[in-house]
């Protein structure tokens, strides 16, 4: 290979490709589809299993119904598609278990370092591109997200945190799906944050973290 080529290819900001618009349709209603579906399994937990089968065939059909009868088609409009992450995340969610532990328990759930890493790393980038959409930085860092060499960072780091932190943290394995999928299909938008972050992902990140920090328990983490 030419160096002259593999250096510009390494230090290009632009996307080698972007989805294509049915394919972006098709993602989002999808992508909809999977978190919509989750959150009626884990609503319908005391439900028989069969039951709940249904409730989530039933729910992915109607969000992948394409025009304006499907919800996907609004919650585009309103929040544009959710990320790879979160579908990830959710898909992995929904197949949970159920907590042992009672709601009024005082029980602090045990979460592994890769997962923290994971969630710090995610609110503070959330915060970076807040603040890039108010201008506040002199870089664009949402343009860096199209280019390759903030990919190959971010494939660093799940390599390490899945060396490093084990085979079993599920959120570092979610992280290694969702980097697969972008690079084979740049969904949802071409753009690497908007793969790995959305507003209400940050937003779930935040709260979850907060509440950790309220545990006085929360030093049970597994470092």
């Amino acid at each position: 290979m030419d160096l002259n080529f593999f250096q510009s290819f390494l230090n290009s900001n632009a996307a080698p490709w972007l989805p294509s618009a049915a394919s972006a349709r098709w993602a989002l209603h999808g992508a909809w589809a999977v978190v919509l579906a989750a959150c009626v399994w884990r609503v319908g937990l005391s439900f028989e299993l069969k039951w709940r089968w249904g409730l989530a065939a039933l729910t992915l059909l109607w969000v992948l119904w394409p025009g304006s009868v499907s919800p996907a088609y609004w919650l585009g409009l309103a929040f544009q598609s959710p990320s790879l992450m979160s579908v990830a995340l959710c898909w992995a969610w929904a197949f949970q278990e159920r907590p042992h532990w009672a709601l009024a328990s005082h029980a602090v759930p045990t979460l592994a370092w890769p997962d923290v890493v994971l969630m710090v790393v995610g609110t503070v980038l959330g915060w970076v591109l807040l603040g890039d959409m108010l201008a506040w930085w002199s870089v664009s860092v949402y343009a860096l997200g199209f280019g390759t060499p903030v990919l190959a960072l971010v494939c660093a780091v799940a390599l390490w945190l899945g060396v490093a932190g084990g085979v079993g943290q599920r959120a570092v394995w979610s992280l290694v799906m969702v980097l697969l999928v972008f690079v084979v299909t740049r969904w949802p938008s071409g753009n690497l944050w908007d793969a790995l972050l959305d507003p209400w992902l940050w937003l779930v990140l935040q709260i979850k973290g907060l509440a950790l920090l309220r545990q006085p328990r929360a030093r049970s983490l597994r470092w």
